[in-house]
């Protein structure tokens, strides 16, 4: 049986309940694109950042880790304009969430886009929860599902959710307007590669790095990879140096405890 509105009432309230709670900021959309895939549950979220009248864009996070090392930013730079349901948000500038069986033809179904999403990462049936962007710019989560289409109870759930992921939205482009001297965006950094960088930065092995974030080494080390190409740097002493100089970086203060007066 399909959960229906009150189940998704508490999949929402419990998934506000994980944000406010998580301390570190950078994990939150992570967060987010795990707890999505589990709620649905689907088998791929991914958070989209697109500049529609350049005709260009990043995946910025996604769940599961896998996700990370297939070639989005290729198919997003290749198919975007294609792809049904960004075509319609950017020519509508609607915000509700849809199905691609509510927007796509024939022609999706047997054109290279569909069968190039298939190949990389088992595109089937997509749902899209649009969020608050700039004009020209589209900025949505993207949920994937083989074999069986989404449902009304999905739709529920992701007008629950559009909501909340807007609020963390809003307050992510809130805070970026106070960024320090370097950007991650600038490198196209994703949230988990920065919060790897930090962990290199406060000199944790790859397999410590894994641990504490709870994925595979492999994995980790693949987000490592990842940013000395993004960054142009070859180990960890120029990775350190790099977030430093380019204010990638900001040593979390010492606290000092006193054992009281001597």
């Amino acid at each position: 049986m399909r959960p229906g509105p009150d189940s998704s009432a508490t999949k929402i309230r419990d998934l506000a309940l994980a944000i406010i709670t998580e301390r570190d900021p950078v994990q939150i959309w992570p967060l987010l694109m795990l707890r999505l895939v589990a709620d649905l549950p689907c088998d791929l979220a991914v958070l989209v950042d697109l500049d529609w009248r350049a005709g260009t864009g990043h995946a910025r996070t996604g769940a599961p880790d896998w996700l990370f090392e297939a070639p989005l930013d290729a198919l997003i730079h290749a198919h975007m304009r294609s792809h049904p349901l960004l075509r319609h948000y950017a020519h509508t500038g609607d915000t509700t969430p849809l199905t691609l069986d509510e927007v796509a033809d024939d022609r999706w179904w047997k054109g290279e886009a569909y069968r190039a999403g298939k190949a990389a990462i088992g595109i089937d049936r997509q749902l899209a929860i649009p969020l608050s962007a700039p004009d020209g710019r589209i900025r949505s989560v993207i949920l994937s599902r083989g074999g069986h289409g989404f449902s009304n109870a999905d739709l529920e759930y992701s007008l629950l959710a559009r909501s909340l992921l807007d609020a963390v939205n809003s307050h992510h482009s809130a805070v970026s307007r106070y960024r320090g001297p370097g950007d991650p965006s600038d490198y196209r950094l994703t949230p988990r590669e920065l919060a790897v960088l930090g962990l290199l930065c406060e000199g944790l092995t790859t397999r410590a790095i894994s641990s504490r974030l709870g994925v595979a080494p492999a994995t980790a080390t693949k987000h490592i990879e990842n940013l000395y190409r993004k960054l142009g740097i070859h180990d960890r002493v120029a990775a350190v140096r790099a977030a430093q100089e380019l204010g990638l970086y900001v040593p979390r203060p010492t606290v000092r405890v006193l054992d009281g007066p001597r």
